[in-house]
């Protein structure tokens, strides 16, 4: 009866929050409160007040049911929120810019972290009463250094439109905190004295154990898994729930079972799904996933800002001045602490990955929040019975503090940081293209607002406050200095181009093997300064394996090798066919966002080379391997109608000609056909 009680009081907990959360959102429309940061005052506030005494029968059982949330276990709270909010956050990640930049992302994870939780071990057995130990101290400032992946997304995603700073900011607080939790549990043995001595060495290749598992067990989960779902047709319902499942997985099987870092492993396999795993995926399940994540992060994210918020004003009372004056001289040294690590790394950090700014590095300094994460620690402190009484309060009360003032302080002034430092705004170059964009779209409302006027049933619409809302012309990018927008131009062209090939993926007018080639030779474009011509890392990967040529004639293996041969025949056609393709519809856009006649003309150049190069490929193949050319254009014509047919019936389903449960059917059927011919014609 009591365990039903209790289950009765968590759900209502999760209803209130989540209804709370809706409200608070919508208030805060418009504003320039950060959502997280109204979150935790929130939560602060509604758990300020629950020693009070109520009568009322409905607000006793609302009271009871955030009394007990704020009880949870703090590791309860890391396996519920954690592995979803990590995954989230990893899988939407671009993961081309993350690899780009991992150099410097690992610099700032590993010995970035490991650097400010040795100099905040120092600043704490300085400032700190004489009972802190060095292990303590360790602990604690592995505990209070990792910035947290929650609490930077959270804000990230409300602030930042610059891809590459938050990739950077993001991509550090994902892999800090693995770095820290592994940090966190080798120095806990430590102060509770459950391991005497802890050697350099000892640390070291702990830490690369732990970091290489999780690795590996992420990696090999990611592999079966995708196996599974690249066999699947437009399952959603099994491609999504595995989505939820194997991040929860992966962490238990890291955490529990070969004592890794759990976050490593979620990071892993998010990253395996959206990078080489993402067309392995039906196409049309992706847009349902990608929904299904951001609402299941909001969901989540609103439930952990409330929880922190309950946990740190339920928990923790007034305490003494003195702990008062060790919170803010500790949350100064932090920010001093993490400025000179980067500062220190910046002539690394500037000429490795992508580089870093001094403007950026300044916003990777503000950013560098603390929170679930951090207060889960500092509760599994609490809860250390090894420990004496008066440190381990401290210890949760200093996190909590320092929780709340990088979240309130920290988060409540990126805006006016970013501001400053001109970090709200695109980048020069790119606002010039976006003036460009503006037109385009001011020239086709202008289109439309005079169809409107010649409507005979919108004869009394007031123009002028209609005129008023819209935008009829765009404002012309002043440039008040001279601007190189050709390599903006070129990056542009290419991720247009990339983006075309998902859509034809997503059509089912290619296929995963040519989607994934076509757009690997993008993103080796896009690396470093961006090149639309050459594209070797097509040209490699058209070739026919010599194994497979070798061995054609050979009894029995020669089966494999032919059939090795005709798949790599079947994908070098349709990724030069999709490469023609693409290149014909990037040559009618670039002169739509040219801002200069001798770039557009260079931009031509090198685009009809590639569309060349894709008419070659084609041509060479029908003249050499006249034999092919039946069976692999047949092959994809079927395909092409077939998905055709899908998306058909998909569209009258949508339009109520045909209902859902015959429109099943009809895919069903449809589905069938695709998985028979792709084994016929192969």
């Amino acid at each position: 009866m009591m365990h039903m009680q209790m289950t009765l009081q968590l759900l209502v907990f999760f209803v209130v929050a989540i209804i709370l959360g809706i409200l608070l959102r919508r208030l805060l429309k418009n504003t320039a409160i950060p959502y997280s940061v109204a979150l935790l005052v929130l939560g602060i506030l509604i758990g300020s007040v629950l020693d009070y005494e109520v009568q009322t029968p409905f607000l006793h059982e609302l009271k009871s049911s955030f009394l007990l949330a704020s009880q949870l276990d703090a590791n309860l709270i890391m396996f519920i929120f954690l592995p979803a909010l990590v995954f989230e956050s990893a899988f939407s990640l671009e993961v081309h810019l993350f690899k780009r930049m991992f150099s410097q992302i690992a610099l700032l994870a590993i010995p970035g972290m490991v650097l400010c939780t040795g100099i905040t071990a120092l600043l704490s057995l300085s400032v700190l009463p004489w009972h802190w130990s060095v292990g303590t101290a360790l602990m604690f400032g592995a505990i209070v250094s990792a910035t947290d992946p929650v609490a930077v997304v959270s804000l990230l995603k409300e602030l930042c439109s610059r891809a590459r700073l938050q990739t950077l900011i993001e991509g550090e607080s994902l892999l800090n905190d693995g770095t820290a939790i592994v940090l966190f549990t080798l120095f806990l043995g430590l102060a509770t004295q459950a391991q005497v001595e802890l050697s350099f060495m000892h640390v070291v290749g702990e830490f690369t154990r732990v970091v290489s598992v999780g690795v590996l067990v992420g990696a090999v989960v990611a592999a079966i898994s995708l196996m599974f779902i690249g066999s699947l047709f437009n399952d959603s319902l099994i491609e999504i729930a595995l989505t939820l499942v194997l991040p929860y997985l992966v962490f238990y099987l890291s955490e529990h079972v070969f004592h890794a870092s759990g976050v490593v492993s979620v990071v892993t396999l998010a990253l395996i799904y959206a990078g080489p795993g993402r067309t392995r995926f039906s196409p049309e399940v992706m847009e349902h996933l990608h929904h299904f994540w951001h609402t299941l992060s909001y969901l989540f994210n609103t439930l952990i800002f409330i929880l922190v918020g309950l946990v740190i004003s339920t928990r923790l009372g007034l305490t003494d001045l003195a702990n008062w004056q060790y919170l803010v001289v500790i949350f100064a040294g932090i920010l001093v602490i993490r400025t000179m690590v980067i500062v220190g790394f910046m002539p690394i950090l500037a000429r490795i990955g992508i580089g870093l700014t001094k403007e950026k590095s300044i916003v990777l300094i503000w950013g560098g929040l603390r929170g679930a994460v951090s207060l889960a620690l500092a509760l599994i402190v609490a809860t250390t019975e090894s420990l004496d009484i008066q440190l381990r309060d401290q210890v949760l009360f200093l996190t909590a503090g320092i929780v709340v003032l990088t979240i309130v302080v920290n988060g409540s002034s990126m805006r006016f940081v970013m501001a400053k430092l001109g970090l709200d705004k695109l980048p020069k170059a790119k606002q010039k293209t976006f003036a460009k964009v503006q037109h385009k779209i001011s020239d086709e409302i202008a289109k439309v607002r005079e169809d409107l006027k010649q409507d005979e049933h919108l004869k009394a619409v007031n123009w002028t406050v209609v005129d008023r809302n819209i935008v009829t012309i765009a404002t012309p990018y002043k440039e008040e200095e001279s601007i190189d927008t050709q390599v903006e131009y070129q990056r542009k062209l290419l991720e247009s181009e990339r983006q075309f090939y998902w859509n034809q993926f997503a059509k089912g007018l290619l296929s995963q093997d040519a989607t994934h080639i076509l757009i690997g030779a993008i993103e080796k474009a896009l690396d470093g300064t961006p090149q639309i011509w050459p594209r070797p890392f097509i040209a490699k990967h058209w070739q026919i394996p010599k194994w497979a040529s070798q061995c054609a004639n050979i009894p029995i293996i020669g089966v494999y090798a032919r059939g090795a041969s005709y798949k790599q025949h079947v994908i070098t056609f349709e990724s030069a066919r999709g490469l023609f393709e693409a290149s014909a519809y990037i040559l009618e856009l670039a002169p739509s966002l040219s801002l200069e006649a001798s770039q557009l003309e260079k931009a031509l150049e090198q685009v009809s080379l590639v569309n060349q190069f894709a008419d070659k490929t084609l041509n060479d193949f029908r003249k050499d391997s006249p034999h092919l050319v039946e069976r692999v254009e047949s092959y994809l014509a079927l395909r092409i109608l077939l998905n055709t047919e899908r998306k058909k019936i998909q569209e009258l389903t949508h339009e109520g000609m045909i209902s859902e449960v015959d429109a099943e059917k009809l895919i069903e059927e449809v589905e069938l056909k695709m998985h028979e011919s792709k084994k016929r014609l192969s």
